[in-house]
């Protein structure tokens, strides 16, 4: 295991008695429950090594013994000079990086289908959200990678930004142009934030595109457990440079993560960044036998080969290998990374009812369904089992499609990432205001009080400011008939 676990098991496992936090006292109280033997030991080895901060434990906002250790080898890793451990997600890495890098008030320059943690931080600093024109694919609808240029002409354009905020990878794979961006933004004197939330794998093949880091970006956000073996809520926050004050970040780290942070997560952590060191040859223990990214690769490149030779007649694949040169100079911003495929149905309305044929009738359960596609996520994690049960469970709701498949006539998929409509005020003044309930007839034309998403991913269709459009709200509302998951009600500002 990782060096931070194997001082947790030390240090719980020293005969010490615990009159200190948490309650279990290292015991895990199994009376009277009904669960079964794996459960029970499950549970045993868990509470005996949750701890808290005691002596020689480290102190993960003061971080000066092991926890400072572990961060310094993922700054390592990933070529960053301050790694931060997240124990509350991408979402609390996001919320610190915008506020250290803007003052409250301040205006930021970002993707309009940024993660709802985003503006969660512009309405928390009352930031002036500037959005980048985004271009979209037109068979899914879902957002490309930004562009540099695109970046330049919105700098050139709009006064007083003081960040640039990019998701790269996006939910679907697609990548940005992070090394030229960040060349642009440092040319201004600004920082760029790349959330990074779906990358913590980028950098260590030739299969992926190069980290944000090493790209130049100034504060990179990773969620490991999206991408890499780590469990859920770990994420990493990554430093470079001195555009943005370290001090002011870990400020605002103090403030958005709790005071109380799991020793289990943070050894998770530790134990992600030794074992990725290691499959990627950067570790001075011995790589395991072959390349698991290779290996990866050629798994993943075999399913999608597969279908373009005996090709489905209801479904189609919209990945990697299907849409350019099988290559890692290929162009990201508009071609997926290996890590993602979308499963599109023919009609372009029944992903919903194709993932939940997949799921009852499989037993494959994907990442996320909306009506135009199902995406799934593939990792090193990922087996030969695995591959073999989704080539099957392909083939099998492709002769199945009757059972699923809605049966309208294919329409042209409608792009909202870059029609966020008028926003008629300030975010942060919107989600303060008074509101009032309406319903998806009467909200056309009203202004948005609430963040509306399709979740996953969530990036908001409303956000609170914005004019609340027909198209949109026919897209949500046919979302939600469909099955589809909607945080945040349809709420309009009294004006």
């Amino acid at each position: 295991m990782g060096e931070l676990f194997d001082r947790i098991d030390e240090l719980s496992g020293n005969g010490s008695y615990p009159f200190h936090m948490p309650g279990h006292k290292r015991n895990a109280l199994l009376y009277g429950r009904k669960t079964s033997s794996a459960g029970e030991a499950f549970f045993s080895e868990w509470y005996k090594r949750d701890i808290t901060e005691i002596p020689g434990s480290d102190d993960l906002h003061a971080p000066s013994g092991i926890i400072l250790d572990a961060m310094k080898r993922a700054s390592d890793l990933y070529g960053a000079d301050r790694s931060y451990f997240l124990i509350n997600g991408s979402t609390s890495g996001n919320l610190a990086a915008v506020s250290a890098a803007v003052r409250p008030g301040g205006r930021i320059l970002a993707m309009r289908s940024s993660h709802q943690s985003f503006y969660h931080a512009a309405m928390l600093r009352r930031l002036d959200v500037v959005y980048l024109a985004e271009e979209t694919d037109e068979e899914i609808g879902a957002a490309y990678g930004i562009r540099a240029a695109t970046v330049e002409k919105a700098l050139a354009e709009n006064e007083g930004i003081e960040a640039v905020f990019i998701t790269s990878p996006t939910y679907e794979g697609f990548s940005s142009e992070i090394g030229k961006i960040a060349s642009t933004t440092h040319r201004y004197g600004i920082p760029l934030i790349v959330d990074a939330a779906h990358g913590a794998h980028f950098g260590f093949s030739e299969c992926f595109p190069q980290n944000a880091v090493k790209e130049g970006a100034d504060i990179t956000v990773m969620s490991l457990h999206k991408t890499l073996p780590a469990p859920t809520q770990t994420a990493i926050l990554h430093l470079k440079g001195n555009i943005v004050s370290r001090d002011k970040v870990e400020e605002f780290l103090q403030v958005y993560q709790s005071t109380s942070p799991s020793y289990l997560l943070l050894a998770a952590i530790d134990d992600c960044i030794g074992l990725t060191a290691k499959i990627s040859g950067k570790s001075s223990e011995k790589r395991p036998e072959g390349d698991l990214w290779s290996l990866f690769y050629e798994r993943r490149k075999a399913v999608s080969d597969y279908f373009a030779v005996n090709p489905l007649e209801n479904i189609w694949i919209y990945d990697h290998f299907s849409k350019g040169e099988v290559s890692a100079c290929i162009d990201s911003v508009t071609i997926p990374e290996p890590g993602k495929m979308m499963i599109v149905p023919a009609d372009h309305s029944s992903g919903r009812q194709l993932s939940e044929y997949l799921l009852k009738e499989c037993g494959i359960v994907a990442e996320m369904s909306v009506p135009e596609y199902v995406l799934l996520i593939f990792t090193v994690m990922d087996t030969e089992e695995g591959y073999e049960r989704l080539k099957k469970a392909l083939i099998k709701a492709d002769n199945d499609a009757a059972k699923w498949i809605a049966g309208r006539t294919r329409e042209s998929v409608k792009s909202f990432s870059t029609d966020y409509g008028k926003a008629s005020i300030p975010i942060w003044k919107a989600a303060e205001s008074e509101k009032r309930p309406v319903d998806y007839a009467g909200a056309v034309g009203l202004v948005s009080a609430e963040m509306v998403t399709v979740y996953p991913p969530g990036r908001p269709l409303f956000v609170p400011g914005e004019i609340m459009t027909a198209d949109k709200l026919s897209y949500l509302e046919n979302a939600a008939a469909q099955g589809c998951e909607i945080r945040g009600k349809l709420a309009a500002v009294v004006e």
